[in-house]
């Protein structure tokens, strides 16, 4: 098992807990008790993943199905825990199930609300594993199992909810901001689609990693890739490359877990590839100067929604 697969094992487990942590924070509980909610939220934590993937199976990751399905499973459980409320028990166990899935949906494809719907839907804030997120989990956690039940330390669980919806904000801010800034740093035409993701499989090497956000630009002749830090900096630019022939921009949902994906149809087998290597303004005009892979250079402009050939 990768480290990252654990971290993100690791990530589901603590978010069970985490929430049973905040509902058991104000209550006078033994600690056996307590190791036995929070083992069993950790638990239900990973339960979505243990019913089948979410292509196989997926009514295992939508919350409409599974909030439904946690209704008698709480009452069942309150038999042996009478000393709480359902509601209590509720947020505390469904919350487990409930949180994964949301977790979920903030890295990949997830069925929300199957099978009132279909679609899967994302919101590309992390990718699953992200210490930021399970290491004040486990703090909190932690906290709980203290003996002493005291307002200060309530407090300090409650700021590290807050630094964990504060980060995910500014993930939420930075994706945003990506979308908006990438159309105005580069030259595109209108059919043009940003797609913004949290860095995945190959590209999280280290645990700033988890701090950038990368993006995509599919144009009908342009192909930029690049990676921007969370934190601030420049704009790291992995491939900047221009097609000498228009194509076709398309939509569909042939992404990853059936997401929506946009892709560039090329006008035929063998089309010329160019490396950009400059674009400037030069008046109201956009030039973009390209190298192909003999090292012969040319010069596009922009005119009228489209790319130009300059003659030399």
């Amino acid at each position: 098992m990768s480290i990252i697969l654990a971290m993100h094992m690791i990530t589901h487990l603590l978010t069970g807990g985490f929430i049973a942590s905040w509902v058991l924070m104000g209550k006078e509980i033994s600690l056996k008790e307590k190791i036995i909610i929070l083992g069993m939220t950790s638990l239900l934590g990973i339960l979505p993943d243990l019913l089948g993937t979410r292509d196989i199976s997926p009514w295992s990751h939508s919350i409409v199905v599974m909030g439904l399905v946690m209704v008698p499973v709480v009452y069942l459980l309150r038999v042996f825990l009478k000393r709480h409320t359902y509601a209590q028990l509720y947020i505390c166990f469904a919350g487990s199930v409930l949180g994964h899935i949301l977790v979920d949906s903030l890295g990949h494809g997830v069925h929300l609300v199957y099978p009132l719907s279909k679609q899967a839907y994302t919101l590309p804030l992390i990718y699953l594993g992200d210490p930021t997120l399970w290491v004040p989990m486990l703090v909190g956690v932690i906290l709980s199992l203290l003996p002493m039940v005291s307002e200060r330390i309530r407090r300090f669980h409650t700021l590290l909810a807050v630094c964990i919806v504060g980060y995910l904000g500014l993930k939420l801010a930075m994706l945003v901001q990506i979308e908006q800034t990438v159309p105005h740093k580069f030259k595109l035409t209108p059919a043009a689609v940003v797609q913004v993701y949290p860095l995945g499989d190959y590209l999280v090497e280290g645990i700033t990693d988890f701090w950038k956000m990368g993006f995509d630009v599919i144009d009908s002749q342009r192909t930029i890739r690049g990676i921007v830090t969370v934190l601030g900096g420049d704009m790291v630019l992995h491939g900047n490359g221009f097609f000498g022939r228009e194509g076709k921009i398309v939509v569909s949902n042939t992404g990853k877990d059936g997401l929506k994906q946009a892709y560039r149809v090329p006008p035929s087998d063998r089309e010329a590839y160019y490396e950009v290597i400059e674009e400037k303004n030069v008046g109201s005009a956009i030039i973009l100067i390209v190298r192909d892979q003999e090292g012969v250079s040319r010069q596009y402009i922009y005119r009228e929604g489209r790319w130009e050939e300059e003659a030399k």
